[in-house]
């Protein structure tokens, strides 16, 4: 164990011994980097636990149980960490001890709440997968981020509210999170698989992100523990849209330091164009699950028209506040 500020490390669990071996094999490199590990098991048959128990070190290491919930099951393993920091181990997505080292670093050179990097793409069997473009790639192209750096709370909100649809957070495979945010914050549970873009939301006033370009983590492309069927929520992006406009009037009411950046952001018109591009969208998305070609449906074309509009005055509202602040 060296001086470092402490890592806790979380691993979720549900019937992953398929998955075991080569995640085993990739947590080896850097487990001595964790002050504890918490493995938060839940009802698994499959031999798991026992595995764990067989390889990962016995003096830092303890075994809870939960019932089965994604993000229930993260919150409970969160708040028996008492490390500084928390990495998620979640089973198949890998990091290097190099790139957990990174992001340590990161975070205290910026004392933040959360440090984001990209993941390279895998398949169940390891093999690469063909690269997905994330919410993190248009920050890291758009700022011209070259080495790590911190967002201003102008620039999390203008990407975070006009993208809800890719959640900022990405992977938390691939991240590294200051343990008492977490503990303070918990990830949100009534928005299926895409809590951890909600807790963006939520919090995207409260928080304090750092972005590296580097890449050193794996996202593996794999059948889930859990059925998606069980997670599934309507018109999630819709939902997004309403959380972000409910935090903004919170805010507005308890600090007033707010309205100042929700005027350099153009709250008030991209709120008006994020809106009906929301509502359109919708639309579209339920004339193309109708048994008319929703090409041949001209009020389809309609929609599809007003949410092209929306976003590109979206767009342009983005260029013009992030060109604006170049500037200056």
């Amino acid at each position: 164990m060296s001086d470092a500020p402490s890592i806790g490390v979380l691993i979720p669990t549900r019937n992953c011994a398929p998955f075991l071996p080569d995640h085993i094999k990739s947590v080896m490199p850097w487990i001595d980097l964790a002050e504890e590990i918490v493995v938060v098991d839940s009802d698994s048959r499959d031999g798991t636990v026992e595995m764990l128990k067989a390889r990962l070190p016995q003096e830092r290491t303890t075994y809870l149980t939960h019932p089965p919930g994604l993000y229930q099951s993260w919150n409970f393993g969160i708040q028996n960490i008492r490390a500084k920091y928390i990495y998620i181990s979640t089973v198949g997505d890998s990091i290097t001890r190099a790139g957990l080292e990174h992001l340590l670093r990161v975070a205290e050179e910026f004392q933040c709440d959360a440090v984001l990097s990209k993941p390279h793409f895998i398949r169940a069997s390891g093999e690469a997968a063909p690269d997905s473009r994330w919410l993190i790639d248009q920050i890291v192209d758009r700022l011209e981020i070259r080495g790590p750096r911190l967002l201003s709370l102008t620039e999390q909100f203008l990407f975070t509210v006009t993208n809800l649809w890719c959640a900022l957070l990405g992977s938390s495979a691939s991240n590294l999170y200051r343990a008492d945010c977490l503990k303070q914050r918990p990830f949100p549970l009534e928005y299926g698989t895409a809590g951890d873009g909600a807790w963006g939301v939520e919090n995207i006033f409260d928080i304090t992100i750092a972005i590296t370009p580097e890449r050193f983590s794996n996202f593996r492309q794999h059948e889930k523990a859990y059925s998606l069927s069980d997670y599934y929520v309507e018109s999630l992006t819709s939902k997004l849209f309403l959380l972000a406009q409910a935090v903004v009037a919170r805010q507005r009411k308890i600090n007033p330091a707010i309205e100042p950046l929700l005027a350099n952001v153009c709250w008030t018109e991209l709120e008006q164009s994020l809106d009906p591009a929301r509502l359109a969208h919708l639309k579209l998305e339920a004339y193309r699950k109708g048994k008319v070609p929703w090409f041949l449906n001209p009020a389809a074309w309609k929609a599809r028209s007003v949410r092209n509009r929306g976003e590109a005055t979206v767009a342009r509202i983005v260029d013009r506040v992030l060109n604006t602040g170049r500037k200056d």
